[in-house]
């Protein structure tokens, strides 16, 4: 029987298709479709929601309407938000059971009470119209001083000089690996619901080349090898940090399938230098399919090509940046519908046979002219 991961795996396209050219923008257009598995938004409940309570059950049912019209099929809900990128909103985005978490609700949130939640309404809401739902968390990027209110020894990510910045914890802390685990736990269990097809998240891993050297990632690098991180050589800390991420991965996916054993688990990544994430090794370590970044920053046809390459064997699933709304403390691109025209035509040219789908991100902080542009190009694909 093929199972639903081996299905993902298998639904991705085989080639490059012919493009025409000679449109009224002067872009080009393809000539027929190309297949794919996935094609929904992602949307923050909370994060650039741009609403005091974030969104309510009306925003999200006249969403699915008109993903329903669109034929799409897949809608992620981000339940987190960060006062770093979106000072309205800090903290996650439903009714908490763990006594440790909840010092991390964001309690202005109209999802975070029990008494206003409705999101298992969406869930069902979604299933009637064919649409799966993924959950998504950023791992690790929690405001310091409230996660450490129910995990005291979580810690932002060092460098050599033990100088941090961001709000990016480190996975070699105790109480740090121990608040993903409990968030993943607590949100998969809130919402049992067959519907809650998949979950993805950003990024168990480390911060960049220049990162972690905490006290206790120094120790665990020592405990490994016998050696000095400051003193060792760069590769040798890139081998050890694969070798240390592909564990933590392998352990991450194994608690949320402990959960729900049928879940399919897709990480955000580009497998960048100094994250630990080796393209090759995700599959043996449960990860079904890469979200990375399209368009976030901005880029050209031949670097978006390189990376889904360097991805290869994972599906990619485009988590396609389709935002003219700039989060705090972020240097993103503002797309407008030309730009989101030519980046479909830079994917439907990549010769490659990983290509698995479309996530749209942020759809609360995309105008319509930009989520009109989305649309039109997705008759160009075939699900």
């Amino acid at each position: 029987m093929t199972t639903r991961r081996n299905f993902i795996k298998s639904a991705v396209c085989t080639g490059a298709i012919p493009w025409l050219h000679g449109n009224a923008s002067g872009m080009d257009t393809p000539c027929e479709g190309r297949k794919i598995r996935y094609a929904g938004w992602q949307v923050g409940l909370t994060y650039q929601s741009g609403r005091p309570q974030g969104l309510d059950r009306e925003y999200l049912m006249r969403l699915l309407d008109e993903m329903a019209a669109h034929r799409m099929n897949l809608l992620s809900l981000m339940m987190q938000s960060y006062a770093w990128f979106d000072p309205e909103h800090d903290g996650y985005a439903w009714p908490l059971q763990n006594p440790a978490l909840r010092p991390y609700r964001d309690t202005v949130c109209l999802n975070a009470h029990p008494d206003t939640e409705f999101v298992r309404e969406i869930i069902q809401a979604a299933a009637d119209r064919k649409i799966e739902i993924h959950f998504f968390l950023n791992w690790g990027i929690w405001n310091p001083e409230r996660i450490r209110q129910g995990y005291p020894s979580a810690r932002v990510q060092e460098n050599r000089k033990g100088e941090s910045k961001g709000w990016l914890h480190c996975p070699d802390t105790p109480d740090g690996w121990q608040a993903g685990l409990d968030e993943l736990e607590d949100l998969l269990s809130f919402y049992d619901h067959p519907n809650v097809k998949g979950f993805a998240f950003e990024r168990v891993g480390y911060q960049g080349r220049d990162y972690c050297f905490c006290p206790d990632t120094r120790a665990r690098f020592m405990a490994d090898t016998g050696a000095n991180m400051t003193a060792a050589p760069e590769a040798a800390i890139e081998t050890w940090k694969q070798n240390r991420v592909a564990r933590l991965l392998a352990e991450y996916a194994s608690h949320a399938r402990r959960r729900r054993p049928d879940l399919t688990l897709g990480l955000h990544t580009q497998c960048a230098p100094g994250w630990g994430h080796n393209a090759a090794r995700l599959p043996s370590c449960g990860v079904d399919f890469v979200l990375p970044h399209t368009i976030q920053y901005e880029e050209t046809e031949a670097s978006l090509h390189v990376l889904l390459r360097r991805l290869e064997p994972n599906p990619c699933v485009l988590h396609f940046c389709t935002r003219d709304k700039r989060p705090e403390n972020y240097s993103l691109w503002i797309k407008t519908p030309e730009i989101i025209h030519q980046a479909f035509a830079w994917v439907q040219r990549y010769p490659g046979n990983n290509l698995s789908g479309f996530l749209f991100f942020n759809e609360p902080a995309t105008s319509p002219a930009n989520k009109n542009a989305v649309y039109e190009n997705l008759k160009w694909f075939d699900w």
